[in-house]
């Protein structure tokens, strides 16, 4: 909705417009470049360049670029998911598309203790052999690192013996971390794979609609501490949101998941899609 400035307020100053002017170039320019756009379009939202033009940010996306307050809003959280990875633990999304699935391993790795976030880091250089290690790798890896208890016990990196980690002195703790985090994402995604190729092997379809594929899937492959999920939350925007997901019951680790969804037929579907590779 175009608006005509009747409040000073909503009138930009010179520097403004030129500042929007070179924002908008920018997105216009970095239809590919996704994080340009995303990181534009935070600028415009946060410093309201939009409001001499429109009366809300949403207003001045489907107006201006054709999108949804939402579709801006992915474009914004995949920039700063590229920055968060890429500052924190080395990691670069290809593609808006990656981006968007390590939007939550982002999360956990900014929550993470420095020292955690190198091992994480280091996981991911070394362990995984590439500069481009996967999303479910990235998102095991964080998530392990997360579970580690600062006051639980780890293998000594010299003696193999169980000792306190708090009790390790900087260098030891760092080497144990490391230790810790290599092992225990190995053994998650191993846990996934075999999950996923079991799937797999049984080929379930369900009886035709995505409710009874929910309980089939549960009926064929699920075991005993295993649950699948479906995740019902308001994102950033205050749009709802669908997520389906299959977790340890105890732990709540994730095993497999499917991308996000704005209702739950396309959550349970985008699992389907995930498990089926």
């Amino acid at each position: 909705m175009t608006i005509t400035p009747t409040d000073l307020a909503d009138l930009l100053a010179p520097e403004e417009r030129t500042d929007l002017a070179q924002l908008e170039g920018r997105i216009r320019a970095g239809w590919q470049r996704f994080v340009e756009v995303g990181e534009a379009l935070l600028t415009i939202r946060d410093r309201r360049l939009y409001r001499e033009s429109h009366r809300t940010f949403g207003d001045y996306c489907e107006v201006v670029w054709g999108w949804s307050r939402q579709r801006a809003q992915q474009l914004i959280d995949a920039a700063a998911t590229t920055h968060t990875l890429a500052s924190t633990v080395g990691v670069q999304p290809e593609n808006e598309r990656q981006a968007r699935e390590l939007k939550e391993a982002a999360r956990i790795v900014e929550g993470l203790e420095p020292e955690k976030v190198i091992a994480v880091a280091k996981y991911l250089k070394t362990a995984t052999g590439s500069d481009k290690p996967s999303t479910s790798q990235v998102r095991a890896a964080a998530e392990v690192a997360a579970a580690i208890d600062a006051h639980g016990t780890v293998a000594h990196p010299d003696t193999g013996a169980e000792v306190p980690l708090h009790a390790l002195t900087g260098e030891q703790r760092a080497a144990a971390l490391v230790e810790n985090v290599t092992t225990g994402t190995y053994e998650r995604l191993q846990r996934q794979q075999q999950h996923i190729q079991e799937s797999l092997q049984a080929n379930s379809t369900g009886r035709g609609g995505w409710t009874d594929w929910c309980m089939t899937y549960a009926a064929q492959h699920l075991t005993d501490d295993q649950e699948l999920v479906i995740r019902v939350f308001r994102d950033e925007s205050g749009n709802p949101q669908a997520q389906a997901q299959v977790q340890l019951t105890g732990t709540g680790n994730v095993l497999v998941f499917g991308e996000r969804a704005p209702y739950l037929k396309k959550a349970v579907l985008n699992l389907v899609e995930e498990v089926k590779g």
